[in-house]
């Protein structure tokens, strides 16, 4: 392994990290706010924390590409973090941390489907143990609560994220398109904000904890590290490695929400950890068709 992959790597495994921890504080701030004020004061915070960097950091400064591509990233994330958002209003961080990991499984899968790459029978095998896991979080039920139906399709829009991140990010300027797709996405929900959401200001307040860390460290930081460990990462790996979160989900639950799984929960939990890491195994035979 190269010098370059294994720096890529624990860039990946620190977001996991701070993405993991997220999960506890997007679940105190929707017990205060609405989705969309969530994400626009996340997401335009984000932008604000990461500009200063861009007066160091010129390298690959494209502005239309990054733009272009930094606008339609700005989309996915935006559609991500709001279905997810609103489907952890109604569960526990642990909970939405695992059904969330399934963008792991749905990144060879799109992949496969939008730029043909090419996948093998490890993602049939990850996605019937990930159906498993499913089935047992859900108290041995396949009829779902509409909330997580919601962060199953949040998966979706995560794993075309990092999926358009691995096509575009290789040669633009990585500050200036977090800077981009943070501004669209907070724009976006900014705009819905004041359409649909009661902004009240002292629960705007209470939930500063929050939005400062999900602006700042999630948002800022995190995503800002993905885009850069990505470029020395293939996306598989790149995926397994954030699928790491899910698991810091559940311990940051445990220790500052005092949240808990049953056992049977737990055995799902597993299961779906279990099959991410499957849809992740290289096939010796199987190449990128880039």
């Amino acid at each position: 392994m190269g010098m370059q992959h294994l720096k890529g790597e624990l860039v990946l495994l620190i977001t996991a990290i701070i993405w993991g921890f997220a999960f506890v504080f997007q679940s105190t701030a929707a017990d205060l706010i609405g989705a969309f004020t969530f994400n626009a004061f996340r997401f335009l915070l984000g932008a604000l924390s990461i500009l200063p960097l861009l007066r160091f950091n010129r390298h690959g400064m494209d502005i239309k590409k990054c733009i272009r591509s930094g606008i339609l990233l700005g989309i996915m994330i935006f559609l991500g973090s709001t279905t997810q958002q609103i489907g952890i209003a109604y569960t526990t961080s642990g909970k939405a941390g695992f059904i969330s990991s399934l963008y792991m499984i749905f990144v060879p899968i799109l992949g496969f489907i939008l730029f043909r790459h090419k996948t093998n029978k490890n993602v049939v095998i990850a996605l019937i143990l990930a159906l498993f896991g499913l089935y047992l979080i859900n108290g041995g039920s396949f009829v779902f609560e509409m909330s997580d139906l919601i962060i199953i399709l949040s998966a979706v829009f995560f794993a075309l994220h990092i999926i358009f991140v691995d096509r575009f990010a290789k040669d633009v300027n990585s500050v200036m398109l977090s800077f981009v797709q943070y501004l669209t996405g907070g724009i976006i929900a900014l705009i819905l904000a004041l359409i649909f959401d009661d902004m009240q200001l002292n629960m705007i307040i209470k939930s500063m904890p929050s939005v400062l860390y999900t602006g700042i460290l999630s948002t800022g930081v995190a995503y800002t590290l993905q885009i850069i460990g990505q470029k020395n990462t293939e996306p598989a790996i790149a995926s397994l490695i954030l699928s790491l979160e899910s698991v810091v989900s559940v311990i940051g639950g445990y220790l500052l929400l005092n949240e808990t799984l049953t056992l049977i929960e737990m055995i799902g939990c597993i299961f779906m950890f279990i099959g991410v890491m499957i849809a992740q195994r290289r096939d010796k035979n199987a190449r990128s068709s880039d």
